[in-house]
């Protein structure tokens, strides 16, 4: 059965994280919780089907503020014309490396604040260009990437450099190189993609060890608890009130 053939895959790939990257998840949740304790903030920035993961999520911090740029070009195609690209290929805007410096200065970002950033491959220059752009503005940033993937191909951004080589702490998605994990016959490519598994395992380990050390610590940060429980609308109000009072 195909099904298990994946599920055998994914929970090797989340077998092999738990054995392997757990002293970065700590490390990178330190980073975060010591900028926190600061007064600093934490931001997330994720160009991939993630992005959305961690944000607003039961059991996830109120204080992990989510960065986002939406570009969309629509244009009627005229008559008689046959369209240039795709739709797909009309909304990628991921090769313009200036758009990052753009992004950053529309933000609410400042020095000392922490970037956790997400990218599967982390060689596109708007990518590698938000992770520098938050470094030069003296931002801690840290990654979620697939080394795999990221090592067996070439940045595109005019440093030469990808992602997990300028990042401060890097946590490895241990995704394969084109994401896909299993073959099936006369289908021509790898299916199963693994990353967005990865990185929901990898997000809310780090979010998890960001709260337990903010609570070791005696301040522990204010967390959401789902709608659907009872008081779950009155406990985040709750919640929301000591936010808004600590910054966490």
């Amino acid at each position: 059965m195909h099904a298990a053939r994946y599920l055998k895959a994914i929970t090797g790939l989340i077998a092999s994280f738990e054995n392997q990257e757990l002293e970065a998840v700590h490390q990178a949740a330190k980073i975060a919780a010591d900028a926190v304790l600061a007064g600093a903030r934490l931001h997330h920035f994720d160009t991939g089907h993630m992005k959305q993961e961690p944000i607003r999520r039961a059991g996830g911090l109120l204080g992990l503020h989510h960065l986002e740029m939406r570009l969309e070009v629509d244009h009627i195609l005229p008559a008689g014309r046959k369209a240039k690209l795709t739709t797909m290929e009309q909304q990628y805007f991921y090769d313009r490396e200036e758009l990052a410096d753009l992004l950053l200065e529309k933000s609410h970002v400042e020095a000392g604040d922490v970037l956790i950033q997400v990218s599967n491959s982390g060689k596109e220059p708007f990518t590698v260009g938000v992770g520098a752009g938050a470094k030069k503005r003296g931002l801690k940033l840290v990654v979620l990437t697939s080394m795999e993937f990221s090592k067996a191909v070439e940045s595109k951004h005019s440093s030469g450099k990808k992602l997990f080589e300028i990042a401060d702490a890097v946590i490895d998605l241990r995704a394969p190189m084109g994401d896909a994990v299993f073959d099936i016959p006369g289908i021509g490519t790898p299916v199963g993609a693994t990353s967005g598994v990865m990185t929901a395992v990898a997000l809310w380990a780090l979010m998890s060890e960001i709260t337990g050390i903010l609570a070791d610590a005696g301040q522990p940060p204010a967390v959401y608890r789902s709608v659907n429980l009872p008081g779950g609308f009155e406990f985040n109000r709750g919640q929301q009130e000591l936010y808004e009072e600590r910054g966490f």
